[in-house]
């Protein structure tokens, strides 16, 4: 008999609670700017990600991520104002709003599938980009990108490399000063996701 597929439900509000809110405050605008996608002003929530998960004793799942704007401004009055700025250009991070936006969606996916796991840095300038521990020579955390659209095939360029590219996963696990790392990888049209264990 198959197994069920796993179906998880996120509040993106209760990132504020499992994540240190420094960290998510500015990803939460462009996440809702982003996600929606195509779909029309006031879209209909959950969105739905098909969310594989290549972990050990992880199955893959689909991810439904609503929110409540009202519940979001509490943490940051302007969410909504923020998230307008960058759908209609008006935002000097608009050319970012996929990349902002997968490192909140990651930070979702960590909080879904490592449960009480909270995030401690940005790193800088070398993968991954969001610790778990910052400890000089044992690095511990998560790589993460964003696509606006190509979906599954497209993720897994970012994965894999191509002829001319190399792949976020050789990267990482060549990184002779990281121990432990994870691959978020997200694309909004269509939604899907990827979460990759490679290393250990």
């Amino acid at each position: 008999m198959p197994i069920a597929r796993p179906s998880y439900r996120y509040a993106l509000e209760q990132l504020y609670v499992d994540q240190p809110a420094e960290f998510v405050c500015d990803t939460i605008p462009a996440v809702l700017a982003w996600v929606p996608a195509a779909t029309k002003a006031g879209s209909r929530q959950p969105f739905a990600f098909e969310l594989e998960v290549a972990m050990k004793d992880r199955a893959s799942a689909t991810l439904a991520l609503g929110w409540s704007v009202a519940a979001l401004a509490v943490w940051d009055p302007l969410v909504e104002d923020r998230a307008r700025w960058l759908r209609d250009g008006r935002s000097p991070h608009r050319e970012h709003v996929a990349e902002v936006a997968a490192y909140g969606l990651a930070m979702v996916a960590i909080s879904v599938l490592f449960p009480g796991r909270r995030v401690v840095a940005w790193n800088r300038w070398s993968a991954p980009d969001i610790l778990f521990d910052e400890t000089p020579g044992a690095l511990r955390g998560v790589e993460v990108a964003g696509r606006s659209q190509g979906g599954r095939g497209a993720l897994r360029v970012v994965c894999e490399g191509s002829k001319t590219t190399p792949g976020k996963r050789a990267a990482l696990r060549d990184g002779p000063d990281v121990v432990e790392a994870y691959l978020s990888l997200w694309c909004s049209r269509p939604r899907v996701s990827m979460m990759v264990q490679v290393k250990p």
